[in-house]
């Protein structure tokens, strides 16, 4: 076997163990072994290595039997500390998490549309330091950072490819805040980092295949198989919000027509309210659609359509066995939400309808930047094995 194979295989066992650590809280090495299906030699091989490195600490507990004690595990929070932010057209989220995934400080707030990548580094800089000091955070502890956006990004080379929602496109974005911050910087598809998340958190961990589904400023997907996120080739697997439904249909940002964002996203569907009325927010066209008028009952409806389609299509082509919806249309309207539950639940196809569960976010508006936090983490984690393996070598 090569090297690099057994590497992998070492990180895969190293984050089994961290992971069923953290979903049993305390837990015995003997127990560890019958989870991670491994040996008692390996399993206590690779928790001496987490505990040299600080990640996980031991608890003694009394158990059944007069003065009788075992050794528990858990992870120790305090180990370590990592940044998650979340970039969209108007807004801009930080955080600060443990080793638990707890949060230790957050802030949001508003972006200008369309802000030039140079501005948002000064201002992530602000806020980061600004946080640092004002709950005095251990600079030492800290892992990195990691950025969740909309749109086409590189997430081994930090290169936002092409987001819409930002205006930005070959934008080496990673470069420039590592520069700044002279942090580890990761940069990611939002969505791919908020499935990530779920994924963790999720209270049903037997699901194989998932997929989250986001309704909000554009339409994604993200796909989880087993605990992997499913990328393709260039970091774009999921972008089901530019498959043209119609070919005559609205011009999307991408360039093409008909696209199924321009039928779902909010953007869109001000634009088109707007040819009727003085429209702002979604919020506006739900509030007239609740009034009865014609033309914005028509938009909500089609977008709600469209949006049962997404699913049905989804379903169809990844089988998943659960999809969680998620984004600002379901998170910010619960009347809207449940519509597109409810015509979903008619939608889709029927060989497939009792095999996939489908569920709303639990996470809202923190699963991007939580998602980012950790996964920030692990990458960090990942490389203190390589280079502990450096060290043997040479």
């Amino acid at each position: 076997m090569k090297k690099k194979d057994q590497n992998f295989i070492k990180k895969e066992n190293q984050n089994l163990i961290l992971d069923l650590i953290q979903d049993h809280d305390l837990v015995t090495r003997a127990k560890l072994a019958r989870l991670a299906s491994m040996s008692p030699t390996t399993v206590s091989r690779i928790v001496a290595s987490l505990m040299d490195v600080g990640l996980v600490k031991e608890t003694n507990k009394h158990t059944t039997g007069v003065g009788r004690k075992a050794t528990f595990l858990s992870l120790n929070p305090d180990s370590l500390v990592s940044i998650g932010v979340e970039l969209d057209e108007k807004n801009i989220r930080v955080g600060f998490f443990d080793f638990l995934g707890r949060s230790i400080a957050t802030e949001e707030t508003e972006k200008e549309l369309r802000e030039d990548a140079s501005s948002v580094v000064s201002r992530l800089k602000e806020i980061i330091f600004r946080l640092i000091h004002q709950y005095e955070i251990d600079i030492h502890k800290i892992t990195g950072i990691c950025v969740g956006l909309p749109g086409l990004v590189n997430n081994e080379t930090g290169e936002v490819i092409i987001s819409a929602q930002l205006g930005w496109e070959n934008e080496s974005f990673g470069q420039l805040l590592k520069d700044e911050l002279n942090y580890p910087v990761l940069i990611d598809n939002e969505l791919k980092l908020k499935a990530y998340a779920e994924k963790l958190f999720s209270k049903d961990k037997s699901s194989d295949t998932m997929v989250v589904l986001g309704f909000g400023s554009g339409v994604g997907s993200a796909l989880i198989m087993g605990d992997t996120i499913y990328r393709g080739y260039l970091n774009s697997a999921g972008e089901i919000g530019h498959t043209v439904v119609d070919p005559n249909g609205m011009l999307c940002t991408c360039g093409n027509f008909g696209c199924l964002q321009t039928y779902i996203a909010e953007g869109f569907l001000i634009r088109e309210a707007s040819k009727q009325a003085d429209v702002q927010d979604l919020e506006d066209i739900i509030l007239a659609a609740d009034e009865n008028q014609k033309w914005a009952v028509n938009i909500i409806e089609r977008a709600i359509t469209y949006a049962a389609i997404t699913i049905n299509n989804s379903v169809c082509l990844n089988n998943p066995d659960k999809i969680i919806l998620t984004g600002s249309t379901i998170e910010r309207f619960p009347s809207v939400r449940d519509r597109i539950l409810e015509a979903a639940n008619k939608q889709i196809w029927s060989p497939l309808s009792d095999t996939t569960s489908i569920e709303v976010s639990d996470l809202g508006e923190t699963g991007v930047i939580l998602g980012a936090g950790l996964l920030s983490q692990r990458v960090y984690i990942n490389q203190l094995n390589d280079e502990k393996e450096l060290i043997k070598n040479e």
